[in-house]
């Protein structure tokens, strides 16, 4: 219950949401989406989605762009909005590399949906809401993040910050901190096929990554490979930290996440779908694992494309 921030298992899918450094890396236009059901198996199971938008503007080194997050958990729904802008700076290194660095500020809501319990004054008259239901619990509170992100044709690595004001995000009225989210990701990309001018038209290619996240005494670790060839997509990853146990002395494993997906690069679109198998205690039979489906749109004028940008981050 001390660490409840929203995650994805194709955390490359939503990279505005893990380093506002990603701001911009695409050729110009980029529109993403992300929905994700965990544990269907459980009653007061988990649901949330992220829409995103960025540019790319190369002429001011920059790149800006938004993101818009709910989540639902538990009976009665604990709801989580947040609406964020991002910017990033782009520091070019050589032609194959540059460093990049990124805030976040956003506007974010915490509150108790009250309508779906039933109260005493509903089973007396039998009115369908009861006037309790009307109280929602809210709080309101701002939501400050940076990163920074290194690039280059085959290696990336960043670092994140989430939470970096620490807000009060109790609904009583009390004290009760969101603790500071850090983040650690990177990869290499072992380029088999490619072809174009600058060979910048990649036909197949294998890449390991891995996302480390740490908030308050709890820590977790994605770590996997995808493999691409043509526009098939299909990668593997567990999370978790088999050597290391939690603070109540239980096995650190959450989950293998099997994915696939399908990119079209020449038409600025792809579309993935991963499924989580519950390694923990919990047990796949108990939480049905978790869904997740993520979809990226990119647009940009053909001279744009042309033009050598250096995505090289993962797409799941």
């Amino acid at each position: 219950m001390q660490a409840q921030d929203q995650q994805f298992s194709q955390f490359f899918s939503a990279p505005l949401y893990m380093n506002p450094a990603f701001t911009g890396l695409t050729y110009e236009h980029r529109l993403a989406a992300i929905f994700r059901n965990q544990w269907p198996g459980v009653n007061t199971g988990w649901t949330g989605y992220m829409a995103a938008y960025d540019y790319n503007s190369s002429e001011l080194h920059s790149g800006f762009g938004g993101t818009i997050l709910q989540d639902r958990a538990g009976t009665p729904s604990l709801v989580t909005f947040k609406a964020a802008l991002n910017y990033a700076y782009v520091l070019q290194l050589n032609k194959y590399s540059d460093l990049r660095g990124g805030l976040s500020f956003g506007m974010a809501q915490k509150k108790i949906d009250n309508t779906v319990l039933v109260f005493n004054d509903q089973l007396i008259t039998g009115a369908n809401m009861s006037q309790d239901a009307r109280n929602t619990q809210a709080i309101n509170y701002s939501d400050l993040g940076a990163g920074i992100l290194y690039n280059s044709l085959e290696f990336w690595a960043g670092a994140a910050v989430q939470h970096l004001n620490s807000p009060n995000i109790s609904l009583t009225g009390g004290n009760e901190v969101l603790d500071r989210l850090y983040n650690l990701h990177g990869g290499y990309r072992f380029i088999l096929e490619a072809h174009g001018p600058g060979k910048n038209k990649l036909v197949e290619y294998v890449s390991l990554s891995a996302q480390y996240r740490r908030q308050q005494k709890f820590d977790q670790l994605d770590i996997g490979a995808y493999y691409f060839k043509s526009f098939f997509i299909l990668g593997a990853y567990y999370r978790g930290l088999p050597f290391k146990k939690t603070p109540n002395n239980r096995g650190n494993r959450e989950s293998m996440v099997l994915m696939a997906g399908i990119e079209k690069p020449d038409k600025g679109w792809r579309i993935g779908y991963s499924y989580d198998i519950t390694i923990s205690t919990l047990q796949i039979r108990n939480t049905m694992g978790a869904h997740e489906i993520s979809l990226v749109y990119e647009i940009a004028k053909k001279k744009k494309r042309t033009r050598r940008v250096l995505v090289s981050c993962p797409k799941f």
